[in-house]
Formats: C-alpha cells, sequence, structure tokens
C-alpha cells in the first residue's frame, strides 16, 4: 500500500494533515485546556479491512477477536462491532465494555492470567464464546466453578512454548520464565481435570508469544509445536476444532511505512497457513486471532502544549502538558514516537530537546535527546502512533487535568 494511508500524518500548506481528509489545526486550541487524545476512525476501519481480507484467504472459518486492552474507547468498541470483528478481552469491566457497546456474549472471548472468581463466575452466567485458560489452578477453579452452576462453557488451553519472538522483554509473553500460558508437559494434569469434570468443554488451544512481533521464525516455531499438541489432544478429544494464534503483530514506530507494516500483515499470515495447512483442510477447523495494536496504534495522536522551554548548560527541553501519565510506553518501554510541530516554519532551524511531562519522576520524558523543529511557549506539538496502549495505560498520578479523547470521522 502507498502512503495515501489515512493514517498518513503529512503537511499540506505547511499544516499538519492526518491522511486525505483531516486538518488537525483546528484541535490544536484544545490542547491548552488539557492534552487531547484524537481517534481516526476511518483509519481504524481501513486497518481491519485489510487484516480481515487477509485472514479471508486463508480460511472461510477465520475469526478475528480484536484485543481491547490496546484501545478500550466506546467508539472504537462499535466501529469493531459493525465491521464484524469479535472481542478479546482480559477481565470483567471489558467484558461489560464490550456488551455495552453492542457485542454479543458469543463474540466474547476472555484472556488473562489472573482471573478471579467473581470474573469466572460472570463470563459463565454471560455464556461467553470462550475463556483462554493460562494455568492448572485456573482450569481446577474454572471446573468447580461450572459444576456448582451446572453450567458448561467452551475451553481453550493457552500454551506457553517457550520459544522466544525477540521482542522487548516486558512484552514477551512466550517463554517459560512468564507468567502466561500452561506447559506441554501439563498435558497429563490437564486431561485428568477435564476427564473428571463434565461440566469443562475442551474446545481448543490458544497461543500468544508477546506484542510488537516483526520476525516470525519464532512464530512458525511455536505453531509447530502447538500444531503436533493440538493432534495430540484430538485423539482423545475429538470435538477440538478452534485454534488461537493470537495477536502481536507489530507496528513501525520509527517511520510512516504502511507498505512495510502490510508485507508484515501478509507474512505473518502465511507463517499461520503454512504451518496449519494439515488442519486447514477440515471444514469445521476454526483459526482464531487476536490483533490489538496493529488495527489501532497509527489511529492515535497526542496533542500537548509546551509550557516551557528551558535551556541548561546542558541541554535544552520542552516541558509539555503531557507526560508519562499520559502515555507510559517511552518511560516503560524506552519506545519511540514521533514528534510533529503542527505548523512548518520556513525560517525555523531543529534544536536538540529532551520533551518531558509536567509529574514529579526523573522518568517523566516522552523524547530524550531528539533532534526537532525549534519549538516555544504555547506552540503545540502531535505525538504520533498513541492509538495503541496509549490512554488505556494512563493513570491519576499527581491527579493532573484529565485528557480528552475526541473521535473524528
Amino acid at each position: 500500500m502507498s502512503q495515501t494511508s489515512l493514517n498518513s500524518l503529512h503537511y499540506v500548506d505547511d499544516i499538519l494533515y492526518w491522511g486525505n481528509r483531516f486538518d488537525l489545526s483546528p484541535y490544536a486550541s484544545k490542547a491548552s485546556e488539557a492534552p487531547v487524545f484524537l481517534y481516526n476512525l476511518p483509519g481504524i476501519k481501513e486497518r481491519y479491512q485489510q487484516m480481515r481480507q487477509a485472514w479471508d484467504k486463508v480460511s472461510p472459518n477465520s475469526k478475528i477477536f480484536y484485543a481491547m486492552k490496546a484501545n478500550s474507547h466506546p467508539e472504537i468498541l462499535k466501529l469493531f462491532k459493525a465491521s464484524g470483528s469479535g472481542i478479546d478481552v482480559v477481565s470483567a469491566g471489558e467484558i461489560r465494555r464490550a456488551i455495552e457497546c453492542g457485542f454479543s456474549s458469543k463474540e466474547i472471548i476472555f484472556s488473562g492470567v489472573g482471573k478471579s472468581k467473581s470474573e469466572i463466575e460472570f463470563a459463565i452466567d454471560q455464556q461467553i464464546y470462550q475463556i483462554n485458560v493460562e494455568s492448572l489452578p485456573e482450569l481446577q477453579r474454572l471446573a468447580q466453578i461450572s459444576a456448582k452452576k451446572k453450567k458448561s462453557i467452551p475451553v481453550v488451553l493457552r500454551v506457553n512454548p517457550n520459544v522466544d519472538v525477540k521482542t522487548h522483554p516486558y512484552i514477551a509473553t512466550g517463554l517459560s520464565e512468564n507468567k502466561f500460558g500452561l506447559e506441554i508437559s501439563a498435558w497429563p494434569e490437564i486431561r485428568e481435570i477435564f476427564k473428571s469434570n463434565s461440566s469443562l468443554s475442551l474446545a481448543g488451544i490458544s497461543l500468544h508469544l508477546g506484542s510488537q512481533m516483526m520476525d516470525f521464525s519464532g512464530l512458525a516455531q511455536a505453531l509447530r509445536l502447538a500444531k503436533d499438541f493440538f493432534l495430540q489432544i484430538k485423539k482423545e478429544f475429538p470435538e477440538i476444532r478452534r485454534f488461537d494464534v493470537g495477536g502481536g503483530l507489530g507496528v513501525i514506530y520509527e517511520r510512516q511505512d504502511f507498505s512495510a507494516e502490510e508485507k508484515m500483515l501478509k507474512d505473518y499470515v502465511s507463517v499461520a497457513q503454512d504451518e496449519l495447512r494439515d488442519l486447514l483442510k477440515d471444514p469445521k477447523f476454526e483459526i482464531q486471532s487476536e490483533p490489538g495494536r496493529w488495527l489501532v496504534a497509527h489511529s492515535g495522536i497526542l496533542l500537548t502544549e509546551v509550557q516551557y522551554v528551558k535551556e541548561t548548560p546542558y541541554k535544552k527541553f520542552l516541558i509539555v502538558n503531557a507526560g508519562m501519565h499520559l502515555l507510559l510506553r517511552p518511560a516503560l518501554y524506552q519506545s519511540y514516537h514521533h514528534i510533529l510541530p503542527m505548523k512548518l516554519y520556513e525560517q525555523r532551524k531543529n534544536q536538540r530537546y529532551d520533551v518531558v511531562g509536567p509529574i514529579c519522576e526523573s522518568s517523566d520524558f516522552l523524547a530524550k535527546n531528539r533532534e526537532l523543529t525549534e519549538s516555544f511557549q504555547d506552540e503545540v506539538l502531535c505525538i504520533a502512533d498513541v492509538g495503541a496502549y496509549g490512554a488505556v495505560m494512563s493513570s491519576d498520578y499527581n491527579l493532573q487535568t484529565k485528557p480528552q479523547e475526541i473521535c473524528i470521522y
């Protein structure tokens, strides 16, 4: 795909535009009241359609469940519902939000390592599509609750294959040192729980290796291990038919390259198709995916006003009214986000700045030693690619003014 994506940030007559239709200058004045998250709904729809088309080529029984943890804004969820997506949740609160936004219980899958008794009870009462189980104690708890309620619910086993996908250690989830998933070696205990609890229904297996994946050799290895496990289970539980390949497809934060990202999508889907080719021949086989970041990251920006330009003998700071309380990724993961002026001025030179927020922590930064167009007090900057893991990870620390969240259509 060309750089004409609806998510492309570019200048028209020195004014920052989003895609081919959104002039961002009218929103700049709002950032003096409080930082502004803007969400580009046509851009999200464009990405979903690309992913839907890619999976349709793999199987007519492919299902996409958007990972709500990436961005849970109600208007975004309603867009995914209208587009035909299911929803992947990790808490009872997210189940409630999904239902409020129009999703039926049969469009919800429940992941996460720490499901409480009340959350499991709620999920069973709602009769959601499936629960992805992550540990033996969770499976035992689920068996007890479902037996007590005399209600069965489809169970999918999340497998931990101990495979490295070369991502940031904080977002890797498929290694034995991580808290996620069941070891394949635990199958004898898993089998016994299912054999002795008729209230449990084994529906399939799940695999999620981590976030921000851009190399798929580890995914291929993990899928081979998971497929062998799936076939092993099927000998005793022939009714299983669901295979959740997880999410984790990465995006490029350092530059706008939508063509490269579309190629990554095709490569990602091709790996799944190649490794699961034999299973895909079964007309009852269902392949699932749980994308989040790839769908929404580029469709969110954060507008923030410069409060002060501080110069010391050592460096220059742009002190803005957004910080780690709104965008945690730079402090937590040392992540990169483009920072753009809302307007270009031909006579201005570039300067090196630390872009920092108002929070009383030295870790409160959005960029360090970044070369940017010279900026001045009261001007507004645009922080790109915050549609995933932006506002959803924000906090009330220091009780700063709440950000605004605005969807543009």
